[in-house]
C-alpha cells in the first residue's frame, strides 16, 4: 500500500531584498497582458540529490542569502500586488518556508510520483492567489536530498519569466552577480480599464485529476515526419512542424475522436476548439530578450471540423498559419485592440459556462532554461510542474536528457481514462518512462 506523503513546516521566515528599492521605483505597473493573466500561482519543484555533508542549516542559509541579493534586482517580487493594477514595491519581502518530509525519501518522492501530493512541497496553494507575488519552500528529505518549491504570481510573470528568475537566483548563489532584468512590459502593453473582467476563472474542481506522461523522442520525430508529409501539398511550407505542434495535433485528434463517439450517442452538439499558448518575445521586431519580465504570451486558436487522419495534419496546418499571422504588424495592432480581445474573452467564457464550448489548451515550456537552476550543488535531478487541475489542459516540457517530452495532463477522470485506454496514445509513450526518463535511474 502506497504511503501518503507527510510534510511538516518547521519554520517560516521573511526574506527581504539585501538593498532597499530605489525611491524613484515605488510602483511596478502591471501590463495589459498581466491584467489578463489567470489569477493563480505558477509553481515548480526542483529536486536535488545532496550528500549528507551538506547540513540543512547551510543549505537554508545559502538559499536565503542568495535570494535576498536576487530580490534587489527583482524588486517587484518583494512587494505587494494592488487592485490588479500595480505592485507596491515596499520591500515587505517574501515568505520562506522550511519543511521536513517525514514519510518519504527523495527516491520515494520522485519514483512514480503522485502529482497532487507533491503540491504539499509548495509554499502556496496555486489557486489561492494573494497579494504576495513570490513564495519559496525548502523541503528536507531524511536521505539528505532537498526539493525547492517556488511559486510566482501569474499576475506578474509568465513561464519564461519564472524560469529566468530561478536561473538568475541560482547564478547569484554561485557568485554571479550579473543580473539584468527588463521591466518595460507596461510600456509595450499599457494597462487598461478592466472593469467587468475578473480574469480567467480557475474553478476549484475535485473531479479534475493530473497525470504525467513521457513521450518517446524517436516516436515524436516520426510523428513530425508524418504530418510534414501530409501538409506539404496543402500549403506553401515555410518550416517543419515543431515537436510540440505535431504532438498537440496528435493528442487533439485522440481527444476529439473520443468526444465524437460520445456525441453519436446523444443529441448534444458542442463546438470544440484547440488553443496553443505561445511566447511573444520572438514575434517583435527586433525580438525582445529573454530577460523581459512579465506576461508575454498569446493564444493561437484553431477549430478543426473533421475527425480522421487528415484532421491531425489539418490542425498542424491551421496552427502554423495562426502562429505565422502573429508577426510584428499583428503585435502593433494587438497593442491597440484590447477591447476586441476583451470582448472575445468574455464571449468565450460565456459559451464555456453554458457548456457550448469545449477547449483543449496546449502550453509548452520546452527549450526554456528549466534545468539550469544550479545553486552550487549541481543541476536538479528532476524538475516537476505542480498540479494545476485546470480542466482540459496539457503542458509540455523537455525531459532532463532532452530526447523526449514530459507532459502534464489535467482532465476529468472519465476523460483521462479515455487517453489511458487509447492504444494509439499508449504506443507513443516512452516504454520506460518511469525508469530511463526518471532521474532516480541514475541514483
Amino acid at each position: 500500500m502506497r504511503m501518503k506523503m507527510e510534510v511538516e513546516v518547521i519554520s517560516l521566515e521573511t526574506v527581504t531584498p539585501s538593498a532597499p528599492t530605489p525611491h524613484h521605483l515605488p510602483r511596478h505597473q502591471l501590463s495589459f497582458l498581466d491584467q489578463f493573466a489567470p489569477h493563480v500561482y505558477i509553481g515548480f519543484l526542483y529536486f536535488y540529490s545532496l550528500p549528507n555533508t551538506h547540513s540543512h542549516s547551510q543549505i537554508s542559509t545559502h538559499l536565503k542569502r542568495s535570494l535576498s541579493k536576487t530580490l534587489t534586482h527583482y524588486y517587484p517580487l518583494a512587494g505587494r500586488v494592488r487592485f490588479n493594477l500595480f505592485v507596491d514595491c515596499n520591500d515587505h519581502g517574501i515568505p520562506f518556508h522550511q519543511a521536513r518530509v517525514k514519510s518519504h525519501s527523495l527516491s520515494d518522492a520522485i519514483t512514480n510520483p503522485s502529482l497532487s501530493e507533491l503540491n504539499s512541497l509548495l509554499p502556496f496553494k496555486l489557486d489561492e492567489l494573494t497579494e504576495i507575488p513570490l513564495g519559496v519552500q525548502l523541503n528536507l528529505f531524511p536521505c539528505g536530498g532537498v526539493a525547492v518549491g517556488v511559486c510566482v504570481s501569474h499576475r506578474l510573470a509568465d513561464a519564461l519569466s519564472y524560469f529566468t528568475f530561478v536561473r538568475n537566483w541560482a547564478a547569484t548563489a554561485c557568485g554571479d552577480a550579473d543580473v539584468d532584468v527588463d521591466f518595460s512590459a507596461a510600456s509595450i502593453f499599457p494597462p487598461k480599464n478592466m472593469e467587468g473582467y475578473n480574469g480567467v476563472p480557475i474553478p476549484k474542481r475535485n473531479d479534475v485529476v493530473s497525470k504525467r506522461f513521457v513521450f518517446d523522442g524517436l516516436k515524436i520525430e516520426a510523428l513530425r515526419a508524418t504530418y510534414e508529409e501530409s501538409i506539404r501539398l496543402k500549403m506553401e511550407m515555410k518550416r517543419r512542424p515543431s515537436r510540440v505542434e505535431a504532438l498537440s495535433a496528435f493528442l487533439w485528434n485522440r481527444f476529439k475522436a473520443a468526444a465524437a463517439k460520445e456525441e453519436e450517442q446523444s443529441s448534444l452538439r458542442r463546438l470544440y476548439t484547440v488553443v496553443y499558448i505561445m511566447d511573444l518575445r520572438s514575434r517583435f521586431e527586433p525580438p525582445l530578450q529573454q530577460n523581459s519580465f512579465g506576461n508575454y504570451y498569446r493564444a493561437a486558436t484553431a477549430t478543426p471540423t473533421l475527425v480522421d487522419g487528415e484532421e491531425s495534419g489539418g490542425l498542424v496546418r491551421e496552427v502554423i498559419e495562426e502562429i505565422d499571422k502573429i508577426d510584428n504588424k499583428y503585435m502593433r495592432k494587438f497593442q491597440d485592440g484590447y477591447k476586441e480581445h476583451l470582448d472575445f474573452m468574455r464571449r468565450r467564457m460565456e459559451r464555456a459556462a453554458k457548456g457550448e464550448l469545449i477547449t483543449l489548451t496546449f502550453s509548452s515550456v520546452c527549450r526554456f532554461p528549466i534545468y539550469e537552476a544550479d545553486f552550487g550543488w549541481g543541476k536538479p535531478v528532476w524538475v516537476n510542474m505542480a498540479s494545476m487541475k485546470i480542466s482540459n489542459q496539457i503542458i509540455f516540457m523537455d525531459t532532463k536528457t532532452g530526447d523526449g517530452i514530459e507532459s502534464y495532463f489535467n482532465f476529468k477522470e472519465e476523460d483521462m481514462a479515455k487517453f489511458e485506454r487509447d492504444s494509439e496514445f499508449l504506443q507513443l509513450l516512452s516504454p520506460n518512462g518511469n525508469v530511463e526518463q526518471n532521474p532516480l535511474a541514475r541514483l
